[in-house]
């Protein structure tokens, strides 16, 4: 009769006049040994969270695109030190990429990835593979995994039209492409 029903995991039944989908993302994980062992301890999904506590300190980000960059950009402004690991061979093609290349505090791991999380309470050191396969360890205070986020969009793709992402397509006041559906949040 117009409205939507929802229908919950437990097989509860609601019914709405609206609905506003706020599902949120999940972080990509590396899936390397020691991962899963040392995650919120030293290893963590989120640098923008955390920066403020590496003032001095060493740090790693894992990824290459926007987010990594942001990620990194934030750190190398309170951090001694950051190191990006990225398989990505140039990221100068943005403003932020040349600016942590052209910056002291910033090394730049080009077409490297991570390939073990170590430590012994906490995650301190990050094994990481180069393109020519050599393997080299990078001591750190603490490790970020900014490699993506994944909408947790797939109960509605039947329902709102998205992008090719996987997100949500609103407009400015969070409308779907559905009357009476919006979408908001990460």
């Amino acid at each position: 009769n117009g409205n939507f029903l929802v229908t919950t995991k437990s097989g509860a039944e609601l019914e709405a006049r609206a609905l506003i989908i706020a599902t949120g993302t999940k972080q990509v994980r590396m899936g390397v040994p020691g991962e899963k062992e040392f995650t919120m301890k030293g290893l963590c999904y989120s640098a923008l969270s955390y920066a403020p506590l590496f003032i001095d300190k060493t740090a790693i980000v894992i990824g290459d695109d926007d987010l990594a960059l942001r990620s990194a950009g934030e750190l190398a402004t309170v951090a001694k030190h950051v190191y990006l690991v990225c398989a990505a061979k140039n990221i100068q093609a943005s403003p932020l990429g040349s600016k942590l290349e052209a910056a002291g505090n910033v090394t730049v791991l080009k077409e490297c990835e991570a390939v073990e999380v170590k430590g012994v309470e906490f995650a301190r050191k990050l094994v990481v593979k180069d393109s020519t396969g050599a393997v080299k360890e990078y001591q750190a205070d603490g490790m970020f995994v900014e490699k993506a986020l994944t909408p947790n969009s797939s109960m509605v793709a039947d329902l709102v039209k998205l992008d090719e992402r996987g997100r949500i397509i609103i407009d400015g006041a969070n409308r779907t492409n559905v009357p009476g559906v919006f979408a908001a949040g990460d």
